[in-house]
């Protein structure tokens, strides 16, 4: 596993983690700032029916006009405000000289025609009894039952005598102590994120180091696996060719000479596989490659084993497209995909190659008559090792599952994409990359 794949690897770590963890903080943090207006909103309600009920005049309270308070410690809510206007140091939220709400309120009455009666401001402060009627009057106006404008929460209800009483509500403290609250939110939110971000970056790559070490043990088990088949391969092969100088070829050699062929061919598809994975020079400088010229040329060399199979051949292949990459890649990549498609293409069916440029990168699309292609799933064709054609054992399909594997490592050293997809009768592989940086 090199650098690119771990620091990638890495990366999705810390997306999973550091989103995960988002979620959770904004979840809880939502909740509590929910839960604190839910509760507010309750408790304006119930205290504007109390005062609507009593037409302005709360029964059993200690009127005064600095801001009189309600002595009541029935709701259930108590606690939970006590505890919200504790940690703001908010004296006038559920202190422990029983006041539960800051009635700061007033009321504004008119008879069963709609005609004003009289205000009741001796329980608010800074409000006069014309700015109380223009209140009033922009409640009726608004022809909704309860409302809010700016720092007041408002009620339009009937009175005994068939009248219409509009309580305005202050809650000023209330709305300081939710501000302060959704600050606090906020905070604990960009801290967390800060935090978290931090830890799940120093944990990433202990968290992957498992993943490393599994990927570094199939290497090496694929490297050693390589060499050693190697040997008692050429035995073999060494040992059947005397066989065929002395006695002549037959069913037998030639069988046993085909199977040795099928497992050389495997051995290099694994020494591929393990050199796929290495960013090295290997497949040439980085430098800007005729692309055209590349396909071209690799298309090319498939032309007569196409045409011994009585298949045809298309080409689309847009003139000077150049890119910033590796010739061996390129060429390694059009070779797996024309390959594959020579094996899967129908008898007497058409294989076609298209390339084009797109912004700074290229598009190349491979695609070959594939009529049994229709209930392919075609998400699995680049796992290694799958072969969608498994029932069949014929030379035109033999494969190890591997080549398409290969295809995408290239692709994503291009931060590119490819994919495989079927339409009326034809399978298409479609490669879109970048230029190598």
């Amino acid at each position: 596993m090199d650098k690119r794949t771990i620091d990638q690897l890495r990366r999705r770590f810390i997306f999973i983690a550091f989103f995960s963890l988002t979620v959770a903080m904004l979840f809880i943090s939502s909740l509590i700032y929910l839960t604190n207006n839910i509760i507010e909103k309750r408790n304006v309600r119930m205290i504007l029916n109390y005062i609507v009920e009593n037409e302005g005049e709360l029964q059993g309270s200690t009127d005064q006009r600095d801001g009189e308070v309600i002595r009541d410690r029935v709701n259930s809510d108590y606690n939970v405000i006590r505890f919200l206007g504790e940690i703001f140091n908010n004296a006038g939220v559920g202190d422990d000289s029983g006041r539960y709400y800051r009635a700061s309120y007033f009321a504004i009455l008119y008879d069963s025609q709609g005609k004003f009666l009289r205000t009741r401001t001796n329980h608010v402060l800074l409000v006069t009894d014309a700015e109380a009627q223009a209140y009033g009057r922009q409640a009726l106006m608004s022809k909704r039952k309860s409302g809010r404008v700016g720092v007041y929460y408002y009620k339009v209800g009937k009175t005994d005598d068939g009248g219409t009483i509009v309580v305005y509500l202050d809650r000023t403290d209330n709305l300081l102590v939710s501000a302060r609250l959704l600050y606090l939110v906020v905070m604990i939110i960009i801290v967390g994120m800060s935090i978290a971000g931090t830890l799940t970056w120093r944990v990433s790559y202990m968290a992957i180091q498992p993943e490393i070490k599994n990927a570094e043990n199939q290497k090496r088990f694929l490297t050693n696996a390589s060499h050693e088949l190697k040997t008692p391969l050429a035995v073999i092969r060494a040992n059947t060719e005397m066989q065929e100088m002395l006695e002549g070829q037959n069913e037998w050699t030639e069988s046993t000479m085909r199977q040795v062929e099928r497992l050389s061919g495997l051995i290099q598809n694994l020494v591929m596989i393990t050199r796929s994975n290495e960013h090295s020079g290997e497949h040439g400088d980085i430098e800007i490659c005729d692309i055209t010229k590349i396909i071209d040329e690799s298309f090319d060399a498939f032309q007569s084993v196409i045409l011994r199979e009585k298949k045809q051949i298309k080409k689309e292949i847009q003139e000077n497209v150049k890119m910033r990459a590796r010739e061996g890649h390129i060429r390694q990549l059009c070779s797996l995909l024309v390959d594959n498609a020579i094996k899967y293409c129908d008898d007497e069916g058409e294989i076609s190659v298209s390339l084009f440029q797109k912004g700074r990168g290229i598009m190349l699309v491979i695609s070959n008559t594939y009529k049994e292609g229709a209930k392919v799933d075609y998400q699995r064709f680049f796992e290694r090792f799958y072969r969608q054609d498994e029932s069949h054992n014929n030379d035109n399909r033999s494969g190890y599952g591997i080549g398409l594997s290969i295809a995408e490592n290239i692709v994503e050293q291009y931060r590119g994409v490819i994919r495989a997809d079927w339409k009326e009768d034809v399978i298409y592989f479609k490669c879109m990359l970048k230029p190598l940086r």
